[in-house]
């Protein structure tokens, strides 16, 4: 079998829904950790090699895990302040419409939970868009939702109304007719027009935001991209937004949503590592992973077509051989670059192409309240922060109380995230890449301020703020040498076609991660885990194990549109613009 038909053959086994030689990490001159029989070298700890770990090691195989951090989890682990108050690198949101996901998180067993892990995800009933000097949107989840299921006070119905109201006043009519046009012809879109022709541009030029309105921005730009996308409509691709767009808007409508009464969007109960990373270690070790602290890749030693071995080093920079039958990067996309020598380039080329693809930063913050404060029972967008922020108030959905962690005087945890590091602020004027540590703080804390306490309503005081953590991940800060060592991967336009898939043309180096090619197409967990499932069923397939593939279950596609997508199909291929395209024609670069 040539390596093209090969290449193809992994590819079909590893979408549809062990036994090696010894595993050996051996430091010059000492100790040496050996699996005896057939082994799998998974780098990284994050949900994409635990996803691959979990996988592979329920299906017999011997699973090694190298983590270069103390702690497991990746992005989504917990942080924790000096004083042992709880903090995130970022919020997690588990939305209805991942499917691969909650499978795993049913299979994680947890004390008390006929469901494992997955009975700790509680469902939010609503979301809140908040502006400066106007009214604040809260939205129930999903729509339509019983009232009874719907917290809201009278002063936020009135509210709501009000900001329906402005926003039907403020936005032009023309503005209105082109929105609804442009969520037409996405969703109209055949898979090649949405490959060929929306994922080379962004969302900004598909959607014209650069030169619309400001509330039109508010209604299809940033404000509402940033909490379901985790990016910013500059620079990510049209599809990739449309897409994870449309998901969302078939969920609000309870279409394809998972599990019973959980809603569009969901959270976890408490600290992410308390509820879920750390009780998924120790299942994985309780089925025979072993798990390797400290160890950060560095290198892959190949012949040409096989991988003979693979480096890490330790924290005191000392070099290890790992020697497998298998071998799976489920690094960050950031720390790829400098494991690909000429010699894997050379190997297989398109790995080559993962140096275009780019990541951005989005950084947590927890702000440590001594009373707590409901914001919304749900997400809150602020959609004037220049930072780009988006927060959630925990303690409404914790188990635990808040107050068992620290010295006990603190009530809520309203966990933040800052998106954007190259706007002035509103009050300091500085961009968030300039600011200190402390200058970060204040900011984020006014900007959310100057957004919930308006009306005469004053829910956020500053005697109510007992301490703040900002993500320790960002070093440097208020200093030229400021860094990031936890960026996610950004769909830019064209991004597709230099993500690689989970197989590679070297037959036993793998992939996994949100950045390669999955059907989900944009950064998050729901990515992430199915991206590890790639990985085992490429490495299921190469092994000849006859164990069933991993499951992956296909997205969720609207019968209606089937008709004008065919329609659509052959008008692409004609190179004429979408039938919905009638304001402004877009017709397909050739």
């Amino acid at each position: 079998m040539g390596p093209h038909s090969r290449r193809q053959f992994i590819r079909t086994a590893a979408r549809a829904g062990g036994i090696a030689a010894a595993l050996t990490l051996a430091p010059t001159g000492g100790r040496a950790f050996a699996q005896p029989g057939r082994s799998v070298a998974v780098f990284g700890a994050g949900p994409a090699g635990l996803t691959a770990a979990h996988e592979l090691a329920e299906r017999g195989f011997s699973v090694e895990v190298f983590e270069k951090l103390g702690d497991f989890g990746g992005k989504t682990r917990s942080i924790y302040a000096p004083d042992g108050l709880p903090g995130e690198h970022g919020f997690r949101s588990f939305f209805g419409f991942y499917h691969n996901l909650p499978d795993t998180l049913r299979r994680i067993p947890f004390p008390g939970n006929p469901h494992g892990v997955w009975d700790n995800l509680v469902r939010l009933n609503a979301a809140m868009i908040a502006g400066m000097d106007r009214h604040n949107l809260t939205v129930p989840l999903p729509f339509p939702l019983p009232f009874s299921q719907f917290p809201m006070t009278p002063k936020g119905f009135i509210d709501s109304v009000a900001s329906v109201f402005e926003t039907l006043f403020r936005l032009p009519l023309h503005e209105a007719v082109f929105a609804a046009e442009r969520l037409a012809v996405y969703v109209s879109s055949c898979t090649e027009r949405k490959l060929g022709q929306w994922e080379r541009m962004t969302w900004t030029d598909f959607a014209r935001l650069d030169v619309s309105s400001p509330e039109y921005n508010r209604f299809l730009g940033d404000g509402f991209i940033r909490e379901l996308v985790a990016t910013k409509s500059v620079n990510c691709s049209a599809h990739s937004i449309g897409l994870v767009g449309e998901e969302y808007v078939w969920s609000l409508l309870n279409l394809n949503n998972d599990g019973d009464n959980k809603g569009n969007d969901r959270v976890l109960n408490g600290p992410t590592s308390e509820t879920w990373i750390n009780p998924w270690i120790d299942y994985l070790r309780s089925i025979g992973v072993t798990f390797h602290q400290g160890y950060q890749l560095s290198g892959f030693t190949t012949d040409g077509a096989h991988i003979t071995a693979a480096t890490v080093t330790d924290a005191s920079d000392s070099r290890h051989t790992v020697e497998s039958d298998y071998y799976l990067s489920a690094i960050p996309l950031d720390k790829i670059p400098p494991i690909l020598s000429d010699d894997l380039t050379a190997a297989d080329p398109t790995l080559d192409r993962i140096r275009n693809l780019q990541s951005a930063w989005m950084v947590g913050i927890q702000f440590f309240l001594r009373k707590r404060v409901d914001l919304a029972n749900g997400h809150v967008g602020y959609n004037d922060a220049p930072w780009g922020l988006t927060s959630i108030s925990e303690a409404q959905f914790w188990h635990r109380p808040v107050s068992s962690y620290g010295d006990g005087s603190v009530r809520e945890v309203l966990s933040a995230i800052i998106s954007e590091w190259e706007e002035p602020g509103t009050f300091n004027g500085k961009t968030a890449d300039k600011c200190s540590p402390e200058e970060i703080a204040l900011e984020t804390w006014s900007q959310i301020k100057a957004h919930v306490n308006d009306d005469g309503e004053i829910q956020l005081t500053d005697d109510l703020l007992h301490s703040w953590l900002l993500d320790p991940a960002l070093t440097g800060a208020g200093t030229p040498d400021i860094a990031y060592d936890d960026a996610i991967f950004i769909q830019n336009p064209g991004s597709w076609f230099d993500r690689p898939e989970a197989w590679t043309a070297i037959d036993n180096l793998f992939l996994a991660g949100d950045w390669i090619k999955t059907q989900m197409n944009v950064a998050c967990m729901e990515g992430a885990n199915e991206g590890g499932r790639q990985a085992a069923n490429a490495i299921l397939h190469a092994s000849g194990s006859p164990h069933p593939q991993a499951q992956i279950t296909p997205r969720f596609t609207m019968p209606l549109w089937e008709p004008l997508k065919l329609l659509d199909r052959e008008l692409y291929k004609a190179g004429q613009p979408n039938m919905f395209d009638i304001i402004d024609r877009r017709y397909p670069l050739r």
